[in-house]
């Protein structure tokens, strides 16, 4: 395992550049991923709701237990008792929900009467649907235990309701564990979709390098004389490589794995790590051409700087790819981080683990996996005649 050896001195002194590339590449995945997530985040946190009570019924045991209630959706606020500053508050967006408890509303409301709160919402807000839920959700639980158990005081009434709620408060824990999971997928989704960007530029910085010194004429005219044969030598660089792409992968799942608040080891993030598995091959191969083809090391910077960037902005990492022409995704369909990013947008949707949602992500992976067996073979060949060249 001379080359194997070999291999890892001449990489160890990259090692500095190759671990600075490392850490700011995915410092800027971290950064990127978490700004997408704290800007998604909003989508799954409920907001309180700025609420005026207008109160003509009194302070009723009734009204006190549904006004407790709606506390956990809104926020209560005091203004002068006057329409017209209730008006203006509502205009220009001070309180989002003016609510109004006519007189004899507990008592109608109990006897089964008609009896109905009055409402005035801020135009075109959203946030005041859950108001409308909340109050509706405890006055029909109340109605059913008002049918069904008639005579019970005011206050047996909200010990009932209150019981029944608490079913509602494992219906939300249910539904916070679910909005957990949106957020991991998210992440996970974002921060593998990040790392063919990150793959690219750092492959071809560690492996085109090393690949370059292997390749010099000076050193091949010297490996003509070495007992060593070419497909022995071929086998042992391609090991090499392949290690140091694991170990750089691992390194890089680990932090994003750590990293992610909202961690779990489930189907779907083993299948982000297989899909991640099989474009770094990909990767891998590309940057084994380029470092058998490219002769100066000066190169390599701008080489993997223009595919990595160009890789990513045509495959859909940086925009996602529904917002991309036809004719982008055609030309993008040819390289393997477009498959790449399908596969892990298909991932992160997975809720139904049969055969038929899951074999089209393999596909993916597959077609990744056909790329790299594509460009290592041309690699081989270009790797064959260079070495009759020098002969």
């Amino acid at each position: 395992m001379q080359v194997f050896k070999i291999y890892f001195k001449i990489l160890k002194k990259q090692l500095t550049a190759i671990i600075i590339y490392c850490v700011i590449f995915i410092t800027i995945t971290l950064l990127s991923t978490h700004y997408l997530i704290a800007d998604n985040t909003e989508e799954f946190t409920m907001k309180k709701v700025s609420v005026v009570l207008v109160n003509h019924d009194g302070d009723s045991e009734f009204i006190k237990g549904l006004l407790s209630y709606m506390e956990q959706y809104v926020t209560f606020v005091d203004l002068p008792d006057n329409e017209e500053a209730r008006s203006d508050a509502l205009f220009f967006r001070q309180v989002s929900y003016i609510l109004t408890i006519p007189k004899q509303f507990t008592e109608n409301f109990i006897k089964g009467l008609d009896a109905n709160l009055t409402e005035q919402i801020a135009p075109d807000s959203i946030e005041a649907i859950s108001v409308d839920n909340a109050i509706n959700n405890y006055l029909n639980t109340a109605r059913i235990y008002i049918k069904y158990h008639p005579g019970m005081t005011e206050e047996e009434i909200n010990n009932y309701v209150n019981k029944n709620m608490i079913q509602d408060t494992v219906a939300k824990i249910e539904q916070e564990e679910k909005d957990n999971d949106i957020k991991r997928e998210l992440y996970n989704k974002n921060y593998f979709n990040y790392s063919a960007y990150v793959l690219i530029a750092s492959f071809i910085i560690g492996v085109s390098t090393v690949m370059i010194t292997f390749h010099n004429i000076d050193i091949r005219r010297r490996q003509i004389v070495t007992p060593i044969s070419n497909r022995r030598m071929n086998f042992e660089l391609i090991l090499s490589n392949l290690v140091f792409v694991m170990i750089y992968l691992g390194v890089f799942i680990a932090v994003g794995y750590i990293s992610n608040s909202y961690r779990s080891i489930n189907a779907n993030t083993i299948l982000y790590w297989l899909n991640a598995v099989a474009f770094a091959i990909a990767a891998l191969s590309i940057s084994y051409l380029i470092g058998i083809t490219v002769k100066s090391k000066k190169s390599v910077q701008a080489i993997a700087t223009s595919f990595s960037l160009g890789f990513a902005f045509i495959s859909g990492v940086f925009v996602p790819q529904e917002f991309l022409g036809a004719p982008v995704l055609k030309v993008a369909s040819f390289l393997p981080s477009y498959w790449f990013v399908r596969a892990n947008n298909d991932i992160s949707e997975l809720t139904n683990y049969n055969w038929k949602d899951i074999s089209q992500i393999f596909g993916f992976m597959i077609i990744e996996l056909g790329f790299g067996a594509a460009i290592l073979s041309v690699s081989l060949v270009v790797n064959k005649r260079k070495r009759q060249q020098t002969n």
